[in-house]
């Protein structure tokens, strides 16, 4: 049986990748073909009375925010920036109402949309992605009593410390 030298299958493979690169770059190319992921659910979910009442507003829609003066006196205010376009973002949004309709008088979200209207995709050029240069989605700040404590990684991080603690503590009271 005859060997097939490496060095001949090279110039095949190369083709294959490039081919498949090609398909895939236009595959996420082509207007139209995407969709925002599930900006319906989470309204919808957020206004209903399923699991509790949230203290949830979507705002801006691309425009420049004064995040501060978004938040809430009394309360621990998330301010989420995210895009219809981004799946992680859908699933943190989803995640932060049911903390809200878990824990109504400690927490309020507020969603900033980052996408501009007609925007199709992650528009990190938007005035208010801009306004806190974005680099990637999602992105949250915290804030106490109109005061920020944290933001980006360090928000995600306190916000599910806090609600651990939360959790503890109303499982340790129904014992």
């Amino acid at each position: 049986m005859p060997r097939v030298k490496p060095a001949t299958l090279w110039p095949s493979l190369r083709v294959v990748s490039k081919l498949a690169i090609l398909t895939i770059v236009l595959a996420l190319a082509v207007p139209g073909r995407a969709g925002p992921v599930a900006t319906a659910k989470i309204a919808e979910w957020a206004a209903s009375d399923r699991g509790g009442h949230a203290d949830y507003k979507e705002l801006a829609h691309g425009q420049v925010i004064d995040a501060d003066s978004v938040a809430c006196a009394g309360k621990i205010t998330i301010v989420d920036l995210s895009s219809d376009y981004c799946a992680p973002c859908v699933s943190l949004a989803m995640y932060l109402i049911k903390i809200s309709k878990s824990y109504p008088a400690r927490y309020a979200i507020r969603r900033v949309n980052i996408n501009r209207p007609g925007f199709v995709g992650i528009d990190l050029q938007s005035p208010v992605a801009r306004e806190y240069k974005l680099a990637a989605v999602p992105w949250i700040a915290v804030y106490d009593n109109k005061v920020k404590i944290a933001e980006g990684e360090a928000a995600i991080k306190w916000v599910t410390d806090d609600v651990a603690k939360r959790d503890a503590a109303a499982a340790a009271a129904a014992q």
